[in-house]
């Protein structure tokens, strides 16, 4: 008897739950209104943490449905963007108007964006690199530039069929021109190896007025980062003695260690380019 009475208080809350279903499905098929209310009022306290949780797990895919839909979004936005493009005189064309003949512009599409998911990241070697779910049955090449909505991240080193790894800007061996604004005067930018939040900006000379606050964008000059892409923040400024160039701190404008959604960017000129410029390097 003993045990009888140990287990009914052991098991009070699990006996009690169903023994108010059992009774709401009958006064639901009795159709007992006033009844069914108030045994709703009572088995909400019961069943409310089960509905809860549900309400959760179904909201959880749908804001990573939403998510997506945002990222592809943004990833239109990013094409539409005036620095993916260039605008020239075309000489092959030429236009009749109330002013004569001349000559039509041209507007030249010069970068493609593709979104992809980061699996992998390190940013406390010395050596920093991601690895992203998309290779080169998505369009992913080497010597693409991968960036975020924050700013710049790295550049695609290697390439498989379905995945891709990049040097972080966290490398020694990156290298990123930019400029710092309202200057607009060009250096390059190198990781200090020391932390995942600074880097330093080079070949700044000390006649330009530099403060801390200016920004630091891409300069466009690489073939690799359309321009003015983010980089950072400039947070110290000093005066080498012994060169006539700054020494600039930069706070990336990249957190490196929230990394998830980035943009992989195509060039789609820069085999050409890169063609032109090897010549002229040979002469």
């Amino acid at each position: 008897m003993n045990n009888l009475i140990a287990f009914f208080k052991q098991n009070f809350h699990y006996l009690l739950f169903f023994i108010l279903q059992v009774i709401a499905i009958v006064l639901i098929y009795t159709n007992m209104n006033y009844a069914r209310f108030v045994l709703g009022t009572h088995s909400k306290a019961v069943i409310g943490p089960v509905y809860n949780g549900w309400h959760s797990f179904v909201k959880h895919f749908s804001l990573e449905s939403e998510n997506e839909a945002l990222i592809l979004q943004n990833e239109q936005l990013m094409r539409e963007m005036p620095e993916n493009f260039i605008t020239t005189d075309d000489s092959t064309y030429s236009v009749e108007g109330k002013e004569g003949r001349g000559r039509r512009a041209r507007t030249v599409k010069m970068y493609e964006y593709m979104h992809a998911h980061v699996i992998h990241n390190t940013i406390h070697k010395k050596n920093n690199y991601l690895l992203l779910d998309k290779g080169r049955a998505d369009g992913i090449d080497v010597d693409m530039a991968v960036i975020s909505p924050e700013g710049v991240v790295g550049v695609v080193n290697d390439v498989s069929e379905h995945f891709s790894s990049a040097i972080s800007l966290l490398h020694p061996d990156s290298r990123i021109s930019a400029r710092i604004l309202p200057v607009n005067q060009v250096g390059t930018v190198l990781w200090d190896e020391i932390d995942a939040e600074h880097a330093y900006l080079h070949d700044i000379p000390q006649h330009w007025p530099v403060s801390v606050g200016d920004t630091v964008v891409t300069s466009g000059f690489s073939n690799v980062y359309p321009k003015d892409i983010m980089v950072g923040i400039v947070s110290e400024a000093s005066k080498d003695a012994h060169s006539n160039f700054y020494t600039l701190k930069i706070q990336l404008s990249t957190n490196f260690s929230r990394l998830n959604t980035v943009y992989v960017v195509k060039n789609l000129y820069k085999s050409e380019l890169d063609t032109l410029k090897k010549n002229f390097k040979d002469v």
